[in-house]
């Protein structure tokens, strides 16, 4: 089925989500601005690797740590109170970074991060659990296209510029610029009508997480969640790495370019613009049908594997800055869709841990990726393309995984007791399903 619904129509018909997209613009533009700050930063005061592979797990770590009690919290608590507070609390903590002003004060980057990222692991889940039930089950998939492809856009615009602001006006321009977003954005959803049912019973936060293995066997007992939930980890063995190697590579690797923060927000610029299209071109060939958002992700894994290979030997910056857009064509399609199969498959009452489950599997990948590329870089003879060529063939394990998962699925879906083994999410799967598909 390829019924689609547009965008604008959308953002029309639907106040409360158009305030969480509005939200979204504004906050997701000023994060780039930061984490170019920060590359910046440790290359002048560490000049190493390693450190900014540190930086980035530190980032990833919160969501390894506190996700499940992020996704309890997000069916739990109001969401509209939850992502207020989160992003309060971003903007007083970026607002810190410009605290750093020397070699010996680089451990309160670490710090910093690591209570940021801490808040938006609790910001997620509710953000996206809260999308899904300000639109109508039909308008899911347009709903989380439009905002995976303004995150990329706001990657592409915020990278470009924050590196610019950085080079030119310096660090501290461009945290202020970014704490600025987080409030302009809390005050967007405080205008938000947001739905939520509070959990009658036991709902005391203290069980909290023993509601989290509910999560868990849902996710046991539904092959599809089980499979959905391999994309965005499975991209992550590698992609930690990767987007260490971005910032390497901008710094380093093109010197003919000049390098610096201006040749990072290049990099990073044209990875959102890949990352825009890409979701925009598979909705358009195929629609919002289930089937067609799974071979999509297959799609798209192979189109990260290929263009990720082409990368590594690119020597010149616009050849590599147009083999990155390309790689992100796919790797954005599997995480729109992905989300969005998500959005279907999960009853609302349990959406936040499932996101919350699928964003720390993601995290931790993140984390380990991250930080092993950077200790190998610097303590091993491998060279920043070399390590992104062994990253590009780690992709290939994600892939067979997928395809597995998916031939498991089919048999047991065609199998004497698929009867016996309808989930709950599998009948509703069923009834909002042909029309679906994630951003």
């Amino acid at each position: 089925m390829r019924d689609t619904f547009g965008y604008w129509p959308l953002l029309k018909a639907r106040p409360a989500y158009r305030r969480i997209w509005l939200g979204a613009l504004v906050s997701l533009a000023g994060d780039w601005f930061t984490l170019i700050a920060l590359y910046q930063l440790l290359d002048e005061y560490t000049g190493q690797g390693e450190a900014v592979g540190l930086m980035l797990a530190t980032r990833f770590l919160p969501g390894a740590l506190f996700s499940p009690l992020a996704g309890v919290i997000a069916d739990r608590v109001p969401r509209r109170a939850v992502m207020i507070g989160c992003d309060v609390g971003r903007a007083v903590i970026v607002l810190s970074f410009c605290l750093v002003n020397s070699a010996e004060q680089v451990w309160l980057v670490y710090l910093l991060t690591f209570l940021q990222m801490t808040l938006s692991t609790f910001f997620d889940p509710a953000e996206q659990a809260s999308i899904a039930s300000t639109v109508a089950p039909e308008e899911i998939v347009t709903a989380n296209t439009l905002h995976s492809g303004t995150w990329a856009a706001m990657l592409s615009v915020g990278a470009i510029a924050g590196g610019a602001v950085t080079q030119l006006l310096g660090r501290d321009a461009a945290f202020c610029a970014d704490a600025a977003t987080f409030l302009l954005s809390a005050y967007f959803i405080s205008r938000a009508e947001i739905p939520f049912v509070a959990r009658p019973g036991g709902a005391a936060l203290r069980e909290g997480l023993a509601d989290f293995r509910e999560a868990l066997r849902l996710v046991k007992n539904d092959p599809r969640l089980l499979r959905v939930l391999s994309v965005k980890s499975g991209w992550s063995i590698a992609g930690g790495g990767a987007i260490l190697l971005y910032a390497v590579l901008g710094e380093h690797g093109f010197p003919s370019a000049g390098g610096g923060t201006a040749a990072i927000g290049v990099l990073l610029g044209m990875r959102g613009v890949g990352a825009v299209v890409g979701p925009l071109i598979a909705r358009r060939l195929g629609g919002d049908g289930e089937v067609w958002l799974q071979r999509a992700i297959t799609v798209s894994f192979v189109t990260t594997i290929v263009f990720y290979a082409a990368f590594s030997f690119a020597t010149s910056l616009p050849l590599a800055a147009f083999l990155l857009a390309c790689a992100h064509t796919g790797i954005s399609t599997q995480w729109t869709f992905s989300g969005s199969l998500i959005a279907l498959w999960a009853p609302d009452r349990i959406r936040g841990r499932i996101y919350a489950l699928d964003f720390m599997a993601y995290t931790v990948m993140m984390a380990i990726s991250a930080w092993l590329t950077g200790r190998a870089l610097d303590r091993t003879h491998l060279q920043p393309r070399e390590a992104m060529q062994v990253l590009t063939v780690i992709l290939v394990l994600p892939l067979a995984v997928w395809l597995w998962l998916g031939r498991r699925q089919l048999l047991r879906a065609r199998g004497p007791t698929s009867s016996n083994t309808s989930s709950e999410p599998e009948r509703l799967g069923s009834s909002t399903g042909s029309s679906a598909r994630n951003s």
